[in-house]
């Protein structure tokens, strides 16, 4: 049975070399639609990450900032707790030992579900997180956009869209180890058959904005390269 090479003509058919040269132009053209498809499906944008693996014995997250947008409405208040607890989740799931959120804000003087809306100090977070909780690393965050669905999972006029940032930094250093951004709009399966399927529900329903922010909690976790535990 004679095999065909992406739709060319058998190779019986063709010149030698015309199907040499056919051959290596459908390898390239495979290389690039590979590397068109990894690009369409990367949901979480890198900007710093060192080239070994990180090990960590214990990783605490600080409270997320939220940061309000001039053209956008006001973040609800829980959006940060929400965030930051789903990141916390998804390292957690990773087998790091993490101090939660709510945890690390008592100790810094917010209250559990209070949001910090000015920058925090980093090197005076690092050190105290690192003095009260032995934690080698910290988590800082902060969110900008959190925007729940509008209608239901079966129908909806708007998407759920979600956008925050995540800096990973050593303690009691504050070296920068690692930093990146989830910044994300569900699109419908129809517009985007690489990247809906990606979504929980395999892109079939309209998530709400904490799954949403959940999912790409979890996107960043499992971004960052660990050592193996």
């Amino acid at each position: 049975m004679t095999q065909h090479w992406c739709g060319l003509p058998e190779p019986s058919r063709m010149p030698r070399r015309a199907w040499a040269r056919a051959r290596a132009w459908a390898l390239a053209l495979g290389v690039v639609a590979a590397a068109g498809c990894a690009q369409e499906t990367r949901f979480v944008q890198v900007r710093e990450s060192r080239t070994e693996p990180l090990a960590f014995q214990r990783l605490a997250v600080a409270p997320f900032r939220l940061v309000d947008r001039p053209d956008a409405p006001r973040l609800p208040a829980d959006a940060s707790a929400l965030v930051g607890g789903y990141v916390a989740e998804a390292f957690q799931a990773r087998g790091l030992d993490v101090v939660a959120p709510s945890d690390v804000a008592l100790q810094l003087g917010f209250s559990e579900t209070e949001a910090p809306r000015e920058p925090l100090d980093t090197r005076a977070v690092v050190a105290e997180v690192h003095r009260k909780f032995g934690a080698d690393a910290v988590v800082l965050g902060s969110v900008y956009r959190f925007r729940d669905r509008s209608g239901e999972a079966m129908g909806s006029t708007h998407a759920a869209s979600v956008g925050f940032d995540v800096r990973i930094v050593s303690a009691p250093a504050g070296a920068l180890l690692w930093s990146g951004l989830f910044d994300e709009t569900q699109v419908a399966f129809s517009a985007n058959l690489l990247r809906a399927p990606r979504y929980p529900g395999a892109g079939m329903r309209w998530l709400s904005v904490e799954e949403f922010a959940r999912w790409g909690a979890g996107e960043v976790a499992r971004t960052v390269p660990l050592v193996a535990r």
